[in-house]
């Protein structure tokens, strides 16, 4: 960090900010007397590029001295014998980007435990007005906060190893959204911390289930501790077509925690991309089409079949079909009926196909008139109509000869020439 963003540090930190932003930690653990490391660690927010806090403490039981960088480009300083100063290296790409927002381990510094100490935690908070936190620009973001009980803790007995979460155990872990359905997003850190002096803790069997489960991915599946240490759960998601979540759940065994241990679930959200569905058609968009025949005065008819490919998220197009000349329309499975507008939106499903009527007459119609559907995003879809003539003669009635009628009529008229021949023999 140059002269002009510690120039920045100083001035701005008299500025109100909003609430929440990047934590600094500082741990170390031992018994009286002992000399141990004390690791002052830095989780990023995800905005800062810059970060620096001034920790304050009472040195009744404890001296503070050799500061180490131990991430390059941050600054260790002991101001006083009650305070010192640490800055986290700028963010990548020369701090173009944020800080990673796992912890990362910037400074150490060598923690002399007075032999009188008594047990407990000697607490280090932050200095008035020296936590900050700045974007790319040296601007400020919010301040920096200091985490729960962070010191050097006086263990006159071996403290088991225990671990903590951040986030913590049952928050939601929310990805940020996306502009393409299966590409990465950014992933995102479960920050596993381990306390204590004794022992091993560890956290096996991560595993991802639920309805969403494709989407998401986790590794390490497991972490052993057996110093106090930070290490990172990584979460990953695909950008899913429709929003997905799961629950990310792993198995703690520590020293409050004894085997087999106890579950440990994180519940996880991965936003669909927003994108719009594509419409096509069959028929082609410039296509001719011709409805079927039939008797004049009758209704030909075609279809329009409509198709949505590749829609994600809240995704939505709209879609809305006219006609002219004597073509009615209507959305299947509908009998067509005037000429529109037939208004759709296509968000995830099919769209609903087009019905195309044209009342049959005398004579061919080409053209009987054009439909046009407007579709959001793309091109329209247009179409020429045509029908043939309409059958306007009726053939004859005709009994067929092998019809029950047409044998009763033969037989009736085979009595009737019985009865004439009866007849004539009596004359004669």
């Amino acid at each position: 960090m140059n002269t002009k963003k510690l120039l920045a540090l100083a001035v701005l930190g008299f500025l109100p900010f909003a609430a929440h932003a990047g934590s600094f930690s500082a741990a170390a653990t031992g018994a009286p007397g002992a000399s141990v490391t004390l690791t002052v660690a830095f989780t990023g927010d995800g905005s800062s590029t810059e970060a620096q806090t001034d920790f304050q403490f009472s040195n009744t039981n404890v001296t503070i001295s050799a500061p180490v960088i131990a991430a390059t480009g941050a600054i260790c300083q002991i101001i006083s014998p009650t305070r010192i100063r640490t800055i986290s290296p700028s963010g990548p790409n020369a701090g173009n980007d944020p800080i990673p927002t796992g912890p990362t381990s910037i400074c150490t510094f060598t923690a002399a435990i007075g032999g009188a100490a008594p047990e407990g935690l000697i607490p280090f908070t932050a200095q008035a007005g020296t936590s900050l936190c700045f974007d790319v620009g040296a601007n400020p973001v919010m301040p920096c906060t200091v985490a729960a009980n962070s010191g050097v803790t006086v263990a006159n007995q071996p403290i088991p190893r225990t671990l903590s979460y951040n986030p913590a155990v049952g928050s939601t872990i929310t990805f940020a959204a996306g502009a393409t359905p299966g590409t990465s997003a950014p992933s995102q850190n479960i920050a596993v911390t381990a306390a204590g002096t004794s022992g091993s803790a560890t956290l096996t069997g991560c595993a991802i289930t639920g309805t969403g489960a494709a989407s998401f991915s986790v590794a390490p599946t497991s972490l052993t501790f057996n110093t106090s240490i930070s290490q990172n759960l990584v979460v990953g998601c695909t950008y899913p077509v429709a929003n997905a979540a799961a629950t990310l759940t792993c198995t703690e065994t520590d020293g409050d925690t004894v085997a087999p241990g106890a579950a440990r679930a994180f519940q996880l959200a991965c936003p669909a991309p927003t994108v719009n569905p594509t419409i096509t058609a069959n028929p082609a968009s410039g296509s001719t089409i011709t409805v079927s025949g039939g008797l004049a005065a009758t209704q030909g008819l075609s279809l329009i079949d409509l198709s949505a490919t590749g829609g994600s998220g809240a995704g939505t197009t709209a879609i809305s079909c006219t006609s002219t000349g004597n073509v009615q329309i209507s959305a299947s499975p509908a009998t067509p009926s005037g000429q529109g507008p037939v208004v759709q939106n296509v968000t995830t499903g099919q769209p609903t196909d087009i019905r195309v009527g044209v009342q049959l007459t005398a004579n061919a119609q080409s053209p009987a008139g054009t439909i046009t559907c407007t579709v959001a995003g793309q091109a329209n879809l247009t179409y020429t109509v045509n029908s043939p003539a309409g059958v306007t003669t009726v053939p004859p009635t005709f009994i067929p000869s092998s019809s029950t009628w047409s044998a009763l009529a033969l037989l009736s008229l085979l009595g009737v020439f019985g009865l004439l021949a009866v007849a004539f023999r009596r004359q004669a």
